[in-house]
């Protein structure tokens, strides 16, 4: 029998993480699910691990990903979504942990009201115990215009946070494997843009887990650099789609603006990228006096970082 959920989990160099993960999926209250994992050729023990979990619960799976797919989690996303046998699909992070309810409660949304493509819970945040929450995603909620409103930052949610009708899923483009950096908010973006019915479980029942490996930890360092331009080149993607679609606004436009201008201090050096945002930021353009300003500014800050290497503050 098919189990009625997938948990999808891509999995590299977790070895002293995954464990907690995975030992909070095995105690969760709701019992017919499967967790695929997809290994991206970890180097340490993290199979290892894994597959003593799977010994002693053949609910676990794992798979390694093709070596014909790009490395990184979202082709191991991809590949396991091919796997999965679930009704429902639900992707979670190796180093997050499970609400013991987590399973159960979304799965009761979804059968209660069989029209949903997808039911959101929320994300707390802990560092080294759950017992230790540093903070709460509090803007977790539907609005009558959720995806620009998802673009703008006035909502947010986490990738676990979704569990998916596997029916809505099918047949569309899922993570981008070619993204390094924002690869959750892009998924989203794109999937919001289907115009997907969905409900908020108003409970906290994912703890992700802060510590210095996370992208995000990373993503604004000007030494990743590459992680930033391939943001960039995702965000000039969503922005043709979001136009083919009719749905790019004026006010989209103008945050857009704002949010890419600051990447100049990231492709500053690479001749490419530079040619690649100042495409993007002329396209986000319209009259208007605030856009005019910011392009003085960017000129500016263009000179600055050029002579001295430094010119962030004008870009704010």
């Amino acid at each position: 029998m098919k189990p009625q959920v997938s948990i999808l989990i891509p999995v590299y160099n977790r070895e002293h993480l995954i464990a907690e993960t995975l030992e909070s999926i095995r105690l969760q209250s709701f019992s017919d699910w499967e967790c695929i994992l997809v290994d991206d050729h970890s180097t340490d023990n993290s199979v290892e691990v894994v597959s003593a979990f799977i010994s002693q619960d053949p609910r676990f799976k794992l798979y390694k990903r093709p070596s014909d797919r790009l490395k990184g989690a979202n082709a191991c996303r991809n590949y396991g979504f091919e796997m999965a046998q679930g009704e429902f699909i639900n992707w979670f992070d190796s180093d997050d942990i499970m609400h013991s309810e987590f399973i159960h409660k979304k799965v009761i949304a979804l059968n209660t009201n069989s029209g949903l493509d997808g039911i959101i819970s929320k994300t707390m945040m802990f560092e080294n115990s759950i017992e230790n929450i540093t903070g709460r995603e509090n803007r977790t909620f539907l609005t009558e215009t959720t995806l620009e409103d998802f673009l703008k930052l006035k909502t947010s949610w986490y990738l676990p946070d979704i569990m998916w009708n596997g029916n809505f899923l099918k047949g569309k483009q899922l993570f981008d494997e070619e993204l390094l950096a924002g690869q959750d908010s892009d998924f989203y973006a794109r999937m919001l843009i289907e115009q997907p019915k969905l409900e908020v479980i108003d409970e906290y029942l994912t703890y992700y887990r802060k510590h210095p490996q996370n992208i995000t930890s990373h993503i604004d360092n000007r030494k990743n650099a590459r992680l930033k331009i391939s943001h960039l080149h995702s965000v000039i993607r969503l922005i043709a789609l979001l136009e083919k679609k009719g749905k790019l606004s004026k006010d989209l436009k103008l945050h857009f603006f704002k949010a890419m201008m600051k990447y100049l201090p990231y492709v500053i050096s690479s001749n490419q990228g530079l040619k690649a945002l100042m495409k993007l930021l002329r396209k986000l353009s319209f009259f208007d006096f605030g856009i005019f300003k910011r392009w003085i500014k960017i000129f500016l800050a263009y000179f600055s970082l050029k002579i001295i290497g430094k010119g962030e503050k004008l870009l704010k």
